[in-house]
């Protein structure tokens, strides 16, 4: 996922529509129906009340588009639902943080496996804790914004104090360490998303 490319659009008739996959939005869409796997078989059947709900919470501006989907509900006939259908599954790939090459910890063989809500959780946590940012401006971020700003914070602190692995460690980052132990960690306690979360059925 690159930044600045993380809106994903389609046209809705004579609307267009954007959709952030912020951190807010992956954590109550997952939370809601039971994990992204189950969003995505949603959007494959066009379960329109979920993708409805998707458009909900991903939409940077307030539309009708999602009440309008669920009317179709109670129509007989649903048609071009295959105009929603990519851009919603994109978005969902979006939320779960799937093809992030800027995760913390993508190269770390020994991250161990955590839920998708616990990623969330621990990203809201380096947003507000690592990076000092606002809780709302945390909850509005995507999760590529967020650990792309986390590794150059890691990047800055290497920087500054010099890295773990060095022989000569620099006396301003032991003193640093010894001040704040559980800061010194942090790097190796860094997680990424599993894609192979189970979720119920």
């Amino acid at each position: 996922m690159r930044l600045a490319d993380d809106e994903i659009g389609f046209k809705a008739g004579s609307e267009a529509i954007l959709l952030r996959p912020s951190l807010r939005a992956a954590l109550r869409l997952e939370r809601r129906h039971g994990g992204f796997d189950a969003l995505l078989k949603a959007i494959s059947h066009g379960n329109l009340t979920v993708m409805a709900d998707i458009i909900r919470e991903g939409a940077t501006e307030p539309s009708c588009f999602p009440d309008f989907l669920e009317g179709l509900n109670l129509m007989p006939l649903r048609s071009r639902l295959d105009v929603l259908t990519v851009p919603l599954a994109a978005f969902v790939f979006a939320l779960a943080g799937m093809g992030d090459d800027q995760d913390p910890v993508a190269d770390k063989a020994q991250a161990k496996p955590i839920t998708f809500a616990e990623y969330h959780t621990k990203l809201f946590g380096i947003a507000t804790g690592w990076l000092g940012w606002s809780p709302e401006t945390a909850w509005t971020s995507t999760p590529a914004e967020i650990t792309t700003a986390y590794k150059a914070r890691l990047d800055m602190l290497k920087a500054v104090f010099g890295s773990g692995d060095d022989k000569t460690m620099r006396p301003a980052r032991a003193a640093f360490e010894a001040a704040f132990p559980s800061c010194a960690v942090i790097d190796d306690e860094a997680v990424a998303p599993n894609t192979t979360v189970t979720t119920a059925a």
